[in-house]
Order: structure tokens, then sequence, then C-alpha cells
């Protein structure tokens, strides 16, 4: 099951929100040599699309082998010309080569968004978004945006749809499908009605509401948590007793379902059983502002938070200045076991936890700082990668980029080789192949931190977007959107286009076998004739490159030598002594190794003729 959860910790626009990758990302970039044997290339891409504005690019496999692309549309030509009106969710299905097989547009006549996708456990495609409309497919609406659930067929046709919501701006946020083939959604609310229970939102304020859904979309129970103010949420996850957490990036009420605020705003975990009830809830940090962005669950329960802090009080042990990166375990009765912190005196966080078999966790983030923890920022913003052991001291870190700006993600195809991908609008270092302005940018970081293979995407335009899929032939689906129509980017329908980019990695190929030695094949002639002629003047053995060493003797009929040498090259001119001897018979005798050390003896007669 996949899901579409994941939030950075400074958030780009709309496409860098609500994002949850097919596996565990990191945040890095590489840096250093590039192995150029390993070459990436673009197998396919296309663009999605009208004349007008399409976005937010994602991309999700299905069991069949295809693909769906999921985003939403201004457009009401080229892919989108079934447009309902105003903005809509558009839906691509292709083939795993990129071919079309068929395209949707999901709306009514006032504006939707889509926010995530996942292929459900029957094979239908369940897609959350949410919507103003009350008409065309959207069949109710109980005020401002609804949360919007389509229940798609393989073939693209509609099974259900269902809206939910209450008088405020109800959005989506994420679905995954829980163990009983039903649903789970969650994502911010403003209503304190409806479907909404639970919500003590204050106007201007905001609840964060999970919701869980049916097979067949029917609410079986929801839960608005927060207090009268702004509380941000932002990922959950599904833990192994059955039950949810919900990570909130930051909470501004102390009332309500938020106690022991520490000041400013806090990060807030908050334990659901499997019925929606609250069995537990915890704040982390200080007197300043602290920010959660990724929890992960361990296998005896315990719980590993991460974000960033300001405070230096509460929670939070220390802090070297601005924003630090900020790592936390926590029982799953959620006791605090330890905070720590890490960064300089600029602004550094935590995007992403990934566990290593060896009980270390890898994190990554950005760092500004070129002090304190970080050893060697590239220039302004760089993503950050660490190792810390299971008690969280710091191991190794290292800064990647170049002089510009990076946000990116690590798919995590093996803890040894870490491929990464987001955006960089950096020029030189590892992006010195940048097509300008942002471009896409995607490489492979081993262990030993130096790319073995990196490659900015993009055109002259701005390009946003993410690895999304590593392909059962080992090429990788990057997704996101483009306003370029050069460089890597063909077809664009005008404006900006959603944009799927397949890319193949080729490894270098097997060193060839050693060449076999040539066969020898050492000839030596039984005449010569030194007259002068210019034709056969001298006795040369032929065939002795594959020769290392060799002897080479001439002795006349008594028996003396009247040549020898051990120059393959040599050749005997007929005399002796600076003489020329008279014609006759003499008897050579040839000792040779060959390069595969083989010895060949050779003797026999030789003719002088004059």
């Amino acid at each position: 099951m996949k899901n579409t959860d994941r939030m950075p910790i400074y958030p780009l626009p709309h496409l860098m929100r609500r994002r949850r990758m097919t596996a565990a990302m990191l945040l890095g970039l590489g840096l250093g040599g590039v192995n150029a044997q390993i070459t990436p290339e673009i197998e396919w891409q296309r663009c999605i699309g009208g004349s007008d504005l399409d976005q937010d690019g994602t991309v999700v496999e299905t069991s069949d082998g295809g693909l769906v692309c999921l985003g939403y549309t201004n457009s009401t030509d080229g892919d989108a010309a079934d447009n309902h009106g105003d903005r809509d969710i558009l839906v691509v299905k292709l083939d795993a080569s990129g071919t079309l097989l068929w395209r949707r547009c999901l709306g009514g006549t006032a504006g939707e968004y889509a926010n995530g996708c996942i292929e459900a456990s029957d094979g239908s495609i369940m897609i959350l978004g949410n919507t103003l409309s009350a008409d065309g497919d959207v069949t109710m609406n109980q005020g401002e945006n609804d949360l919007w659930v389509i229940k798609l067929s393989p073939a693209g046709n509609i099974v259900w749809q269902r809206t939910y919501g209450g008088s405020g701006d109800d959005i989506g946020y994420g679905i995954q499908e829980t163990a009983d083939a039903g649903f789970i959604l969650h994502g911010p609310t403003t209503s304190a009605d409806g479907d909404v229970v639970g919500s003590l939102a204050s106007p201007g304020g905001q609840d964060h509401w999970v919701l869980k859904i049916s097979s067949s979309g029917a609410l079986e129970w929801s839960q608005a948590l927060g207090g009268t103010q702004s509380d941000v949420g932002n990922k959950l996850i599904q833990l192994s007793d059955g039950g949810f957490l919900q990570c909130f990036s930051a909470v501004g009420s102390n009332d309500g379902d938020v106690t022991n605020n520490h000041g400013g705003q806090d990060a807030w975990l908050v334990k659901l059983s499997a019925g929606g009830a609250i069995e537990w809830a915890r704040t982390i940090g200080g007197s300043a502002g602290d920010f959660g962005n990724d929890v992960l669950e361990l296998d005896n329960g315990d719980l590993l938070f991460a974000g960033s802090t300001r405070s230096n009080d509460g929670d939070i042990p220390s802090n070297q200045g601005e924003l630090d990166a900020l790592l936390a375990r926590i029982s799953s009765t959620g006791v605090v076991q330890w905070v720590r912190t890490y960064g300089g005196s600029m602004d550094d966080g935590l995007v992403v936890i990934e566990p290593k078999g060896n009980g270390n966790l890898l994190l990554s983030g950005s760092t500004a700082s070129t002090d304190g923890d970080v050893t060697n920022n590239n220039g302004a913003t760089d993503a950050w990668l660490l190792e810390v052991d299971g008690n969280g001291s710091l191991l190794w870190q290292r800064a990647y980029g170049g002089s510009g700006f990076e946000q990116c993600y690590m798919f995590s195809a093996d803890q040894n080789n870490l491929v990464l991908s987001g955006v960089t609008n950096s020029t030189d270092g590892p992006m010195a192949d940048n097509h300008g302005d942002l471009d896409i940018w995607i490489g492979e970081l081993p262990g030993s931190g130096v790319a073995q293979w990196q490659r900015c995407l993009g055109g002259s335009a701005q390009e946003r977007g993410l690895l999304q899929v590593r392909t059962d032939d080992g090429g990788y689906l990057i997704a996101g959107y483009t306003d370029s129509n050069d460089g890597d980017v063909f077809g664009n329908h005008g404006s900006r286009d959603m944009w799927v980019v397949k890319l193949r990695v080729t490894e270098p190929a097997e060193p060839p076998a050693p060449e076999e030695p040539l066969e020898c094949a050492l000839f030596v002639p039984n005449a010569f004739s030194p007259n002068n002629s210019t034709t056969n003047d001298s006795h040369c053995i032929y065939g002795t490159d594959c020769v290392t060493s060799m002897t080479f003797n001439i002795y006349d009929r008594w028996g003396n030598t009247v040549f020898e040498s051990s120059d393959r090259n040599a050749c005997w001119d007929g005399t002796y002594n600076g003489q020329a001897l008279d014609p006759a018979v003499f008897v050579y005798h040839l000792s040779a190794t060959l390069a595969n050390d083989e010895v060949v003896k050779k003797q026999g007669n030789i003719t002088l003729v004059r």
C-alpha cells in the first residue's frame, strides 16, 4: 500500500506539500567526482495537460504494470478537454513505456485540487482531493472546500465518490489503506460541524482532522485534534497495534486536546486508537518555535521524531543558533526518552528518518550553517545527511549541493546506495549541467559520499518534481511540473504542464575478458640469397610479435657458431666476423618464450645461396 503524505521543513509551493514517496526518503545531494561509466539517460518523458496551468504531478505504479499520473488542471484542451470548469483534478493512465491509455478530468464547475493517490488492494485507484463544487462529478458539498474521495476502476470509471467536511474549509493531506480494506484520511479543517467531530478551532484558526472510512466510503469515525488556535498537522502513520500516530508540525494552542505547550509553537504527537480515540498526546519543544516533520515506529514500539527547533529550554537540551535540527525518542506510551539537537549558527532542520540495519539512523534535512556540526556547506542552503547511533550520538554528517539552493529528498533503494531527487538552482558543483532557472535533480549517493551518477532534468524555464517510483527494471520515475519546452522537455501543451520522466541508468559493462595471446606462427625460412638485390638479402624470423624472449643460433657444418642473437627482430646477413661466407647449408637452433609462457623450440637447415 502506498500513500502520499509528506511535508518538507521549508515547504515549496503546492507540488512540494502533501507528498509522501512510495519508499523511504532522505534529503541530500551528491558532491564530488562522478563515475562517468554509469550513464543516466531519459528513456521517455511526457508532458500532460493543456494550454493553461497544469501541475502537481504524482505517479503511482499499478499492479498491471502501468502508471497513474495525478495532478490538477486549469486547461480545457489537450489532455484536459473534458474539464468541468475552473480547475479540475486530472488523472492519466500510462503504460510502462509512457503511452497514454486513458485520461479523465474529475470535478465540477468550481475548483478541485488533487492531494493523494494510491492503488487499493482490490486494484482500484483511490484519489484524495478537495472540492468547492456541488455539481458535475461532485454530488454534495457541505460548504467551502470539502475532502473528496473518488474510487476509480482500473479503466478510469468512477465506482463511487464522496465528500466529507463541514461548513468551513476541509483539505485532504493523505490517504492510506487500512487492514480492513478501508481508508484513513487526514488534513486541516476550519469546520466545527457536519462530519467534523471534536473541533475547537476559533475563527481564523484550524484543527487537524483524522477520519476513517469503509471500503465503500461510509464514514466510520471522525476526530478533530487541536485547541482554539491554529494547529498544523502533517504526517500520519499506522502503528503496529492497529492505531495511528498523527504528527503536528506546529501547535499554537494550549487548551483543548493540547496541554503543556512550552510557549510559542510546539511540535505535537497524538496517539489514536484503531477506533479514533485519543490515547495520549505529547508536546515537544521549548519557549521558542519548535516544528515536527517526520515520525517513525521502531520494532519495539518506540517512536522517533524529527524536526527543528529555535528553543534552548523545556525539552530542548541545547541550541547552536537560529533553527537547529531536532531528534527525539519517545516510548510507545508517549514518554520522552531523549532529545538531541544538531546544527550550527544558521537554520538547520531534519525532514526524514531512515533506520539502518545496524541500529543506527540516517537523518536528512537541510542546512544553511557553516559551523558547529556542519563542516562543508557548499553555499546558501545545502541538503544535509547525518548518521547517528541508537542514542542519537552524531557519528558523521555531510552537506551536499552547489553554491545556490537545493531542496531534495532521498529515495532509499537500499541502505548503501541512496538515490536522491529534488530541485536545485545551482549551476556549479554537482549541478553544473543545470538547464536554467530551477531544475529537477537526481543522483545516487553511495556510502562513500561521492555521487556515482547524477543529472539535472529540465529546460530553460522552471521545473519542480521528485523521484517517486523505482521500477522493476531498475529505472526511475520522476514526476512534477515544467514550464519549459526545450532541453529535456518536449511536447509542452502550453504554459505549465505536468511532467513525467522515466530515467534509465546504464551500469558500466563488465570488463572484457583478457584477450587470448595471439597464436604464434614462428616461421624460419630455409634459404636466402644475400646478393644485394634487395630481395631476400637477409635471413629473418617471422611471427615474433608474441615472443617475449628468445635465443637464435646458426652453425656451420663443423659446428662453429656463425650467428647468434636474443633480439627477436635481428636478421643474419650471411657474414661471419665481417666476411661474406660461401654458399653452403647451415644449421639453426631456436628457443623462444611466448606471451603465454609457452616455450617453443625449433631447429633445421638454412641454405645460403649466392
